[in-house]
């Protein structure tokens, strides 16, 4: 006696749904990764504010980047960015670093990962030798690395900012003198440290750059 032929339709249906499945995630892949136009803009107008060291040049994947200009890239473009920094003040420089200031529903996060020396803001003792301070006229790469770039992330997720932008605002927030070291500049200003309050800095005069001869 001769039975029917039974047809096994479930390696057929586990195959499409794998299939699927990886079609899904590389959709999903491919969505996250999506190629859009980036750029760097100032955060504030610098023109309106003097500082004791200025922004030479930035660069992404070993090109020149102009502030503004289009850059096509992914969800991680900003990995790897550089930013060249000269002193030209009068005075050598211990501390200085670029910030990234991105808005949120109610109000902003700032992430400050490209740092170069000790930040003598909160003062105290310090363990580690600091790096050698950037002489007047000197000039100094910071880059957005990836030890950097994770700690980016994480103040981003740590804010509930989004992961994916289009607009990275940098500023330059502080900057330490090796002579003054209970004086910072910010903002356009000079803040000499309050003795009664650790970690308050009042400003009691707008930075001028010193006039060269």
């Amino acid at each position: 006696m001769e039975f029917p032929q039974i047809l096994d339709l479930r390696r057929p249906f586990a195959y499409l749904a794998l299939v699927l499945s990886i079609l899904t995630a590389a959709s999903l892949s491919m969505q996250a990764q999506e190629i859009k136009d980036r750029q760097l803009t100032p955060a504030y107008d610098s023109a309106t504010i003097q500082m004791p060291v200025e922004i030479v040049s930035i660069r992404l994947n070993d090109k020149d980047v102009l502030p503004g200009e289009k850059i096509k890239g992914d969800d991680n473009w900003l990995r790897g960015v550089s930013f060249t920094l000269k002193n030209i003040s009068d005075q050598p420089i211990t501390y200085v670093n670029v910030a990234f200031k991105f808005p949120l529903p109610n109000g902003f996060v700032v992430a400050s990962v490209l740092t170069h020396g000790i930040n003598c803001y909160h003062g105290g003792f310090r363990r580690e030798l600091p790096p050698p301070a950037i002489q007047p006229g000197q000039t100094l790469d910071l880059v957005l690395t990836k030890q950097r770039y994770d700690s980016f992330l994480y103040v981003l997720a740590q804010a509930d900012a989004p992961r994916s932008f289009e607009t990275a605002p940098y500023f330059v927030d502080m900057v330490c003198f090796e002579k003054q070291p209970d004086i910072i500049w910010q903002g356009g200003f000079l803040k000499r440290r309050n003795p009664a309050e650790v970690g308050r800095f009042d400003s009691f005069e707008k930075y001028v750059l010193p006039i060269k001869q």
